[in-house]
């Protein structure tokens, strides 16, 4: 197929992230393989049948994502969203698309995308607030979230939730730690240096530190599995909650997963601390929503 409802198609399925302008630029209006796995992403990711076919309950699916409705949570009596889903809905692959990874992170992984495809976002307090900012993020840093996210090849979503954990959306640092720019770093991971105009090119190198885990968790610039997101986010960080027993709130604070128990320092941690900042999937979840 060619022509004007193609573009329109190839047009929303940019807006929502399920193909790039790049991908789109390739064949604009030409219904090609690129346009049909971006479709096909869609669906799975909105529970329908994943055929690439774009029929009536696509379309209706398509059409709601775009305004932003259909999938919005009311606050229940618990304090969290009945829903917590965004318009870019994340998604489970399906068993045979599914990452396979062995070891530690296959059981983290296993783990994370049970806690992910249960979590409810927090709707009260600090949470509820620091989930406006994720909303009305500016288009600049918008802009400049798809940009490292495109020369990392990871998720965007996934991206703003490690600057967002890191720095909270300050330029200026290294998203290894959030030490500034302009000198060696001196928390782990120590002695990296990149001058102050470099906040692009140390976050890009920060993320790719993880490409193995990257690799293994079958993660890209167009993922929307946020079981693996989760998983990355926790690898990023350390297993020191997982060693303890505890839900990471770099991953899980701000939903329902998690319920206390914090790292207060490199190694110190703080069994009646309680992490008021979003963890990645809150943010991710967001992002997406608003995306």
């Amino acid at each position: 197929m060619k022509g004007a409802a193609v573009r329109q198609l190839q047009t929303d399925l940019v807006k929502l992230g399920f193909m790039t302008q790049s991908q789109m630029d390739t064949g604009p209006g030409t219904f090609g393989p690129r346009t049909l796995k971006a479709l096909k992403d869609f669906q799975s990711a909105k529970g329908l049948s994943a055929d690439g076919i774009y029929g009536p309950r696509t379309r209706e699916a398509l059409q709601r994502a775009m305004s932003g409705g259909g999938t919005q949570g009311t606050q229940g009596k618990d304090g969290f969203d009945d829903k917590g889903g965004p318009s870019t809905r994340p998604s489970t692959p399906p068993p045979a698309d599914r990452p396979k990874p062995g070891g530690l992170l296959g059981r983290a992984y296993a783990d994370n995308s049970q806690k992910a495809a249960n979590a409810k976002l927090s709707t009260g307090g600090r949470y509820a607030a620091e989930l406006r900012s994720i909303a009305n993020l500016s288009p600049q840093k918008r802009r400049q979230i798809d940009e490292i996210a495109r020369k990392a090849d990871l998720p965007p979503a996934l991206v703003a939730g490690i600057w967002y954990r890191e720095a909270s959306f300050r330029d200026g640092v290294y998203l290894h730690n959030g030490d500034p720019l302009g000198t060696p770093t001196t928390h782990v991971p120590k002695g990296i240096f990149f001058r102050k105009d470099q906040f692009v090119e140390a976050a890009v190198h920060a993320l790719r530190e993880k490409r193995s885990t990257q690799k293994e968790l079958n993660l890209h610039y167009n993922s929307t599995d946020l079981g693996a997101m989760a998983t990355y986010a926790e690898a990023y960080n350390g297993y020191g909650y997982r060693n303890k027993g505890v839900t990471s709130p770099y991953s899980f604070a701000g939903t329902d997963q998690y319920r206390g128990g914090m790292y207060v320092a490199d190694g110190k941690y703080s069994a009646s601390t309680y992490d008021r900042r979003l963890g990645i999937v809150a943010i991710a979840k967001e992002y997406m929503r608003h995306g």
